[in-house]
């Protein structure tokens, strides 16, 4: 892990880093989405949003942490999103982001962190165990636009 790394809550002054974040994952959006949403998620009291910052403050990475209850299963905490620029990988800032979200959780009374990736993602397969994840099961996400 690199010196000069550092993790904080997300604020709302962060949208347009998030946003070009999402977008080098795959997910293209700009600041005028990210902004209401960041704003929803940082007033909610299930959720926690984390960034990392490089040396000179810039945000390298972030974290969505969704606190879930089921009707069939205990309440657990859902990473929602986890990004790490390709030029700050290999850091240790995706643990950092990781060791984050499992303080609010626990700081919450929540024992479960889950994770979804997709199959072509073997780099976040690897990734994910080293920080300690197992693989519970495989499923299809099958989704329907109401719009």
């Amino acid at each position: 892990m690199s010196e000069g790394i550092v993790v904080r809550a997300a604020r709302a002054g962060d949208a347009p880093a998030l946003a070009a974040l999402a977008t080098e994952l795959g997910y293209p959006t700009d600041t005028a989405q990210i902004e209401p949403r960041l704003s929803m998620l940082l007033g909610s009291d299930c959720d926690a949003v984390f960034v990392v910052e490089a040396e000179g403050n810039e945000v390298v990475g972030f974290i969505h942490g969704a606190e879930k209850q089921l009707l069939v299963s205990a309440r657990y905490v859902e990473l929602g999103g986890l990004i790490v620029a390709a030029a700050a990988r290999r850091r240790g800032a995706a643990r950092l982001l990781i060791e984050a979200v499992e303080r609010w959780a626990r700081e919450r009374n929540v024992d479960l962190l889950r994770v979804r990736t997709r199959f072509e993602r073997d780099v976040a397969d690897v990734a994910y165990r080293r920080c300690g994840f197992e693989l519970e099961k495989k499923q299809r996400v099958f989704v329907k636009p109401l719009a």
